[in-house]
């Protein structure tokens, strides 16, 4: 099997879909998640993994989607949401005679690190596949697609929970969505894609068994912790996301110094900086880039938002918003 390491790699981020479970109008990838809107979280990751070529699919609400985000990234229009394979063929075309690996991820998957999209890139690199996933072992299984194997361990294919038989559905190795492809091997075969499914989608899964049958390599890579991988498909998903992340914040913060003698009671976004030895009393509201010094004592019933408060402040029953510089006070 051959190695390539040193091969070019983009990212497409299928973020086009409404997000029906949302029962929301506003696009799915555009819900706000701590004050930055949900995809943002994806991308971040994609850049820090070291990923500067990214592409965003983008089809419900496309022009306040591309207005939200700005300029920063390159805009795949899907016109028609067909499916996460049709998704896939409409970036291909933006990527005309690219030769290189396309890390292909969903946009509503905020837990997603540098470190997972690196170790996913690395693997596929390494072992020279066709295609590389992510896969998670889930007892029981969640209505996932399931990894179909032969005796041999051989992927097969992925069956989408809809469309999986008894037996399938029992499978515990599920995919995660988010894909490494070598572009040369991939991109001509979405052309091959059918609707022959219970959704009449172009399901992108079905590039696996497409692979498979030209016994082209298709390799796995499970992750421990399916957490970090899941997505946000629904209004209490989304409430989940947001305790997770202000809890793993908050606890950022205090490993770094900062006293927090209530976290419950405490809001403090993941862009918010604050030096060693302040307190932050409770019903403390610190939002967007704000950067508070060290040795400060922040509420009760304060809010700092997008504010720079220096060394030393003493900040009780106050808003401050949209200031660069705020003295002790």
């Amino acid at each position: 099997m051959q190695n390539h390491t040193a091969r070019d790699t983009a990212a497409i981020i299928l973020a086009a879909g409404k997000g029906t479970r949302m029962k929301s109008d506003m696009p799915k990838v555009l819900h706000p998640l701590l004050g930055k809107p949900l995809v943002t979280y994806v991308t971040k990751a994609v850049q820090e993994a070291g990923i500067e070529s990214i592409f965003l699919v983008i089809g419900y609400k496309a022009g306040e989607v591309k207005q939200t985000l700005g300029k920063k990234y390159n805009y795949v229009l899907q016109k028609k949401q067909l499916g996460t394979g049709h998704a896939v063929m409409t970036a291909a075309k933006a990527l005309d005679n690219f030769k290189g690996d396309v890390l292909v991820i969903v946009g509503d998957a905020p837990f997603l690190t540098p470190d997972v999209l690196q170790r996913l890139v690395r693997r596929h690199q390494k072992t020279g596949a066709s295609a590389t996933m992510m896969t998670a072992v889930i007892d029981p299984p969640p209505p996932y697609g399931r990894i179909v194997r032969d005796r041999q361990n051989r992927v097969l294919r992925i069956v989408e929970d809809r469309d999986a038989t008894a037996r399938e559905k029992r499978i515990c190795e599920v995919n995660t969505s988010h894909y490494c492809f070598r572009s040369e091997d991939v991109f001509p075969l979405l052309y091959e894609l059918n609707t022959d499914n219970d959704q009449g989608e172009y399901y992108l899964t079905d590039i696996i068994e497409l692979l498979s049958d030209r016994n082209k390599p298709v390799e796995t890579l499970p992750e421990e912790n399916p957490d970090i991988l899941k997505g946000i498909n629904s209004q209490a998903d989304l409430r989940s996301a947001v305790q997770k992340i202000k809890s793993d914040t908050i606890a950022h913060h205090m490993e770094g110094g900062v006293f927090i003698p209530d976290p419950d009671l405490v809001y403090i976004e993941p862009d918010v900086a604050i030096g060693p030895r302040t307190v932050i009393h409770p019903y403390s509201y610190i939002a967007g880039s704000s950067k508070i010094g060290s040795d400060c004592e922040i509420g009760p019933f304060v809010t700092i938002k997008n504010a720079a408060v220096n060394n030393n402040c003493r900040i009780h029953n106050t808003v401050v918003t949209d200031k660069t510089d705020t003295a002790s006070g």
